[in-house]
């Protein structure tokens, strides 16, 4: 029976855990966009001073040396330049993701057109619309939409963790 109250312990303390996240990121989601923007910045940066040393350690055998340093140096200017411009980061990662979903829109339109004589299209007008509302959106305004992104994010947790607590202090399927 211990060992049934420890596990229910750390049932009930990582429900709470995720409430706590998921009402973190419902209360301040432009903190967390621009944390994670900063974080990838940090793992980039990283990852091209990685490189570098890899490339530097290695000369004499590396193949393409000058490419792989210019792309380790890339790298890492890109990643501190993310570091101190989080805002700039989301904004361009959002752009991306904007023209990709336009792209994306722009396909389901083409093929609906293609198959308004055969097959019922209201599906496929639906996700293209889907596609390009999300598209202008994430153009028109990054920081906003990766903000609505993370509060959706932060109801599921809110929600899990509730239902992560309930499970463990009442339901036994723990």
């Amino acid at each position: 029976m211990d060992t049934l109250n420890r596990i229910k312990a750390v049932g009930i303390f990582l429900g709470i855990l995720i409430m706590v996240i998921g009402t973190v990121f419902l209360v301040i989601p432009d903190k967390i966009a621009e944390f994670l923007a900063v974080f990838v910045g940090a793992l980039i940066t990283v990852v091209g001073i990685l490189r570098i040393i890899t490339v530097i350690g290695w000369w004499d055998v590396i193949i393409n040396r000058a490419v792989r340093m210019a792309f380790g140096i890339f790298m890492l200017i890109a990643g501190i330049f993310m570091l101190f411009n989080p805002d700039v980061t989301i904004t361009i990662v959002g752009a991306v993701i904007g023209v990709v979903a336009i792209i994306l829109a722009a396909d389901r339109f083409i093929t609906a057109n293609k198959q308004k004589n055969s097959t019922n299209i209201t599906p496929t007008i639906i996700s293209g619309l889907i596609h390009l509302t999300f598209g202008v959106g994430m153009i028109y305004s990054a920081l906003v939409m990766f903000a609505i992104i993370i509060v959706l994010i932060g109801i599921y947790l809110v929600i899990a963790g509730v239902m992560f607590t309930l499970s463990a202090l009442f339901f036994h399927d723990f």
